[in-house]
């Protein structure tokens, strides 16, 4: 098929699919910092990174394969890219992040049961100065 014939396709139809395929590239994003060597290390989140060289140099190679069909299919089907705000995704997961915090408070525990003695007074103001300092963050992006 030539190219000409997906010139009528809807924008839904190009939303759909450049939605999924964008799905991809951001994956493909983080296959190929994992092959490149990233291995994060902070105080809860960490990752192990124990790929081999002969592994990260054969998924480097995939994703630049997968990455040329997908310009193959930008081109051929006149899907736009989208690219992400970076600040729109602070400002969203900080969103998200605040009713997960507000979650492990004392009052939202009780309903795994009754909390120790004491946890109150010890994780609520540590969840409430993390909230704050989320937003803190949030605030810095709404600046700009």
């Amino acid at each position: 098929m030539h190219d000409e014939s997906f010139i009528e396709l809807s924008w839904k139809h190009k939303n759909s699919i450049a939605t999924t395929l964008t799905f991809l590239d951001e994956a493909l994003c983080e296959f190929e910092q994992w092959a490149q060597g990233r291995e994060i290390k902070s105080v809860f989140y960490g990752e192990k990174n124990e790929l081999l060289p002969d592994q990260r140099e054969a998924i480097l190679i995939q994703v630049a394969s997968i990455r040329e069909r997908l310009q193959e299919l930008k081109d051929g089907l006149k899907l736009e890219a989208r690219p992400r705000s970076v600040a729109s995704s602070i400002w969203s997961q900080c969103s998200a992040l605040w009713v997960n915090l507000v979650e492990v408070t004392s009052e939202h525990l009780e309903r795994y049961g009754e909390p120790p003695a004491g946890l109150a007074e010890y994780l609520d103001p540590r969840v409430a100065e993390l909230i704050a300092l989320t937003n803190e963050i949030l605030r810095v992006v709404k600046k700009g």
